[in-house]
């Protein structure tokens, strides 16, 4: 009631009384206030600092040489005169195949083929060896699929710039928009690599592919084009007939190159029967790196599976979506992506001390806003704490019920 009365008596409404604020701080003080605030703040946004990995190098070279061996690749398609589809193929890469073909094994996804065409994917792989334990000069063994002939690159220019002796057994046969072209398949591309000087190591062997890696279900003219892609390119097929006997056949030549040694790292590329276990394996094996089995639930009789009963970790290149996803890179670009683009390369973080300043500030201007008393005449407060020695009541500056409220 009091305050009320006080309010009348200087001519002021309660409202006027509660919103007041002294002379000093005016309405374009405030302004200014929440204009520095708010340019802070985007100053921490749009300001980061780049935190680097340690094996930046490292990375950067395996995604150059993936590029140069995309690039080596392409020259040859267009050599050929392969018709390129700028439908299926927007950026020109020449490693998008056709929808169907005489050597096609299943459906395939056009978006997941078309992110995977990046040759940043080469440095998460160097990662993803290194996260495993694999030093430059180890041996490892590989099953690439004609399936994903741009993650196939990857998986080569890393083990090329780590230095890494690799067995690798490949299959011939491709999935939609792969390597599916009779004339132009993954075991052709190799060759070209290695042509090249990019790769210094070629597949020791080979299979159909395909269902039961035998191509299972295909006629007969799509056996004899695997098997004049694989001659063509001086790679022998294994001779199993069945899928067991062809996991037993491929960790026989796995263990014979090795002799006493052991693998670093076993790395899948694609989904192949016998080397993941198909679809019901890669629902099993995240992208990544495995080393040990994943769940409680059995596992398919596969190359994977026997390498982690044996200790060696399995590293599953799959799923190109979803590797973008988590190293923010982009799906199904349409422009071919630079070198160097990508959180594998390093991630921008806040600046804490530029952010530190930019709280501060704002803080100040909020407690201003708030308690201009106090902030703005700590004097005044510091000798009312003290008592003056003469006891002489002290003057303010500030209406009784603004005191009152500070």
């Amino acid at each position: 009631m009091s305050d009320i009365s006080n309010s009348v008596e200087t001519g002021k409404t309660p409202f006027q009384v509660m919103y007041w604020r002294p002379k000093r701080l005016s309405r374009a003080g405030l302004w200014a206030g929440m204009i520095l605030s708010l340019s802070g703040m985007a100053v921490v946004h749009f300001w980061p600092a780049k935190v680097s990995p340690e094996d930046q190098e490292q990375l950067l070279a395996a995604a150059t040489k993936a590029e140069s061996a995309m690039r080596v690749i392409a020259d040859a398609h267009q050599q050929q005169g392969h018709r390129l589809v700028a439908k299926l193929d927007p950026q020109g890469s020449r490693l998008i195949g056709p929808s169907m073909s005489l050597v096609t094994s299943k459906l395939g996804s056009l978006e997941s083929k078309q992110t995977s065409i990046n040759p940043n994917f080469a440095a998460v792989v160097v990662k993803w060896f290194e996260e495993a334990g694999v030093k430059p000069g180890d041996r490892v063994a590989i099953g690439a699929s004609g399936s994903w002939p741009a993650l196939n690159i990857a998986v080569y220019a890393a083990a090329e710039t780590l230095q890494l002796k690799p067995t690798i057994i490949l299959s011939a046969a491709s999935s939609q928009y792969g390597a599916n072209r009779p004339e132009m398949m993954w075991v052709d591309m190799e060759k070209y690599m290695h042509d090249a000087d990019l790769i210094s190591f070629r597949a020791k062997a080979g299979t159909f592919g395909g269902l039961y890696d035998r191509a299972s279900g295909m006629p007969e003219q799509t056996r004899q084009l695997l098997t004049d892609a694989m001659k063509r390119n001086g790679i022998p097929m294994l001779a199993s007939t069945g899928l067991r006997d062809l996991i037993d056949e491929r960790m026989a030549l796995y263990e014979s190159e090795i002799q006493s040694d052991s693998y670093a790292a076993y790395v899948n590329v694609g989904g192949g029967s016998a080397s993941i276990g198909g679809s019901e394996g890669n629902e099993r094996f995240a992208p990544g790196v495995h080393t040990q089995i994943p769940g409680d639930q059995p596992l398919p009789n596969c190359i994977a599976t026997r390498m982690l009963a044996k200790n060696v970790p399995v590293i599953n290149v799959v799923d190109a979506k979803s590797i973008a996803d988590q190293y923010a890179m982009p799906i199904a670009p349409a422009v071919h992506p630079s070198v160097g683009q990508g959180d594998v390369f390093g991630k921008n973080v806040y600046r804490r001390s530029l952010a530190g300043v930019v709280m501060g500030l704002t803080w100040l201007m909020m407690a201003i806003t708030v308690a201009p008393g106090i902030v703005l005449h700590p004097m005044r407060s510091w000798r009312t704490w003290r008592k003056p020695a003469d006891d002489s009541p002290e003057t303010s500056s500030m209406p009784k019920h603004v005191e009152l409220m500070i």
